[in-house]
């Protein structure tokens, strides 16, 4: 969706931060450290990696080619305190922001897939909210892609399914994400992106999620030298990045890979990240 620039950054020199991520295993062998990541079963190390700021080549990126861009607008819903109240207005907003923004034919939320992440919080979650997942007290701190491309079609029809909407034949499905910081900047644990053009299909590894009434296939990321992550310091809530999950077109379908990772060694003073995160089925008729 975003057209390159006449004179594109020199990327291999933007400005960049050191943080951990843990990543699948992909040798028995592999010379690195062993890690236990919440939510995740598979064993994992973790690597040193370099997160390259992306707010200068924010022109520069495309849904189609790194995966993910960043989106300025403000949605309303953010400054709502209560997870489901949120949860349903955010909702509200973003169905037609996102339709108008692909020029889709329709667009259905996964509405358990809304995911308020909330670290440092004086306040506990409910028992509910924890048991639906809508609200998480830890960042997702591991390389992955939400869905293989198995998973696409059928978490597609299962959405259908729960909220009752006639199942309609389509040309092209797409997983589309969002994500929105909610605290103050900078944030402790913010999110980055693995450009997907430097992810090859060796470094991923099928794998299977399973939690909150929730089973499906998913894909973990073993570590290479030769991927390219970064992030957008000190977000907004005026501001969220929007990366692609699935594309049922696979040559528009860049397997770029996302993790929280600690950016206090950048910012030790940051405050204890909040955010929202969403997921959307994109259709074309």
């Amino acid at each position: 969706m975003k057209v390159p620039s006449a004179a594109q950054v020199d990327r291999d020199h933007l400005p960049a931060v050191q943080g951990q991520i843990a990543f699948a295993r992909r040798l028995a062998g592999e010379q690195a450290p062993e890690i236990v990541v919440p939510s995740s079963a598979e064993p994992m190390v973790s690597y040193n990696v370099t997160v390259r700021e992306a707010r200068s080549i924010a022109s520069e990126l495309s849904l189609e080619r790194e995966g993910f861009a960043l989106i300025q607008k403000k949605v309303s819903a953010t400054s709502e305190r209560d997870p489901e109240v949120l949860r349903d207005r955010y909702l509200q907003e973003m169905v037609p922001f996102i339709r108008d923004y692909f020029n889709a034919s329709w667009v259905v939320p996964k509405r358990d897939a809304v995911v308020i992440r909330s670290m440092g919080e004086s306040s506990a979650p409910s028992v509910a909210q924890q048991s639906s997942g809508l609200v998480r007290p830890y960042p997702a701190g591991f390389a992955h892609i939400d869905y293989a491309p198995i998973a696409g079609p059928v978490m597609a029809a299962r959405e259908d399914q729960l909220q009752e909407i006639p199942i309609r034949t389509y040309s092209r499905l797409m997983i589309i994400q969002t994500w929105h910081a909610l605290s103050e900047p900078p944030q402790d644990f913010p999110l980055a992106f693995c450009d997907g053009s430097s992810v090859v299909d060796t470094d991923l590894v099928e794998s299977v999620f399973s939690g909150y009434g929730i089973r499906h296939k998913t894909w973990l990321v073993h570590y290479s030298p030769l991927h390219r992550w970064y992030y957008f310091p000190e977000m907004t809530s005026d501001e969220f990045a929007l990366f692609k999950g699935y594309d049922s077109e696979d040559a528009y379908n860049p397997r770029s890979p996302h993790a929280a990772f600690d950016n206090r060694r950048a910012y030790p003073n940051a405050k204890p990240r909040k955010s929202v995160e969403a997921r959307f089925f994109v259709y074309y008729e």
